[in-house]
């Protein structure tokens, strides 16, 4: 799978690596207006309400045309919800936890797939620290060109404001690096709230602001506050060649740990990924979803797979307005294409044992012979 994600992000359209990062926080800046805009046209929101449960609903009048043909159990609620369709919108390992408690959903042939289904767990550390007397300038790759952040620090960074970095940078050297990778941002580049133009005279505002995403983290994320940011500082110190910042320059930290919430897609994952149609009136998406179908990947997939459950549910309850179109993805490269075609001959031939349908995962297996 991480094969062929490379393959998507970087050899099928070489030269158009377009990512981009949101200029202030995923909720301030998306989930918050699209509330306002759901709960403008009569959609009640639920924060913080966890799903226990999902069953059929098995009131008294069934035939009724008011029968709901679902019954949603909240933490927390006194009164269950009714509904005629539940899109579920979970990552995999969510989705294990709700099957299991959810008659509605464990008793569906794909239901004992949902729990051999894995994350990865992330711990992101955002550090505010005591702005650098020098302003570093004329920096490229980010929405803003100027840092507070350690000169040589900034001069690291000079070409972008973000860092990929893989596991074990520091051979050995920090054991709690050892399997994982982490990415650095200077947020004074990319965030307009913290740029260095925008707090510019006000002694109280101004702060560098430096953060740190740790991936596969899960020894990480049973450390306290203190012990993360120290970790991340001298993460930083030891991929760019840097000072180690000083824990006395911390002004505050934010420290999110999210246990197995990113997706997991190890040899046969895709093997377990549902459609996004469970069962009449039951849909799902997610990344993890469809995973046969629409060859995307991360936020895209998610995307692709909310439209095509969004249209699906218009369809069977016969709404209107619910038809959208998905652009198609990329077709295979003559790279992918030649790939797949020797992982197709070679598997007849000398089929290894226990080769998953994946063609990358063939020809890793094979190399190491």
């Amino acid at each position: 799978p991480a094969l062929s994600c490379f393959h998507v992000f970087a050899l099928q359209s070489r030269g158009a690596f377009d990512v981009r990062w949101c200029n202030g926080s995923i909720s301030e800046k998306i989930f918050g207006p699209w509330q306002d805009q759901l709960e403008a046209r009569g959609v009640h929101v639920k924060g913080g309400a966890k799903v226990l449960s999902i069953d059929h609903n098995a009131s008294t009048n069934a035939n009724s045309r008011d029968h709901k043909k679902y019954r949603i159990c909240l933490e927390g609620e006194n009164e269950d919800l009714e509904c005629d369709a539940v899109v579920l919108a979970v990552g995999g390992t969510s989705m294990g936890k709700i099957s299991a408690s959810s008659p509605a959903i464990s008793a569906l042939s794909s239901a004992p797939n949902f729990d051999k289904l894995r994350g990865v767990t992330c711990v992101a550390v955002r550090l505010f620290l005591k702005p650098h007397p020098t302003i570093t300038s004329n920096l490229g790759g980010g929405l803003h060109d100027k840092t507070q952040l350690p000169p040589d620090l900034a001069r690291a960074m000079e070409n972008s404001p973000i860092v990929v970095c893989g596991s074990d940078i520091a051979k050995g050297g920090i054991r709690e690096l050892k399997e994982t990778g982490f990415c650095i941002y200077d947020l004074q580049r990319m965030h307009n709230e913290f740029s260095v133009d925008a707090t510019r005279g006000n002694a109280e505002e101004e702060v560098a602001v430096l953060e740190v995403d740790f991936y596969r983290a899960d020894e990480i994320a049973d450390l306290d506050n203190d012990e993360i940011s120290n970790l991340a500082l001298r993460a930083v110190s030891e991929a760019l060649g840097t000072r180690k910042i000083d824990d006395s320059d911390i002004l505050d930290v934010a420290v999110v740990r999210a246990r197995n919430a990113v997706s997991h897609f190890a040899p046969e994952s895709a093997s377990y990924s549902p459609g996004v149609k469970l069962d009449e009136g039951l849909y799902i998406c997610g990344d993890w979803v469809d995973r046969s179908g629409h060859a995307s990947w991360s936020t895209e997939k998610a995307v692709v797979t909310g439209r095509q459950a969004g249209a699906v549910l218009s369809k069977d309850l016969g709404l209107k307005g619910g038809e959208f179109d998905v652009i198609p993805a990329a077709k295979d490269t003559p790279q992918l294409t030649a790939l797949r075609q020797s992982a197709r001959l070679l598997r007849s031939v000398a089929p290894p044992e226990g080769v998953p349908p994946s063609p990358w995962v063939l020809a890793r297996e094979l190399m190491k012979r």
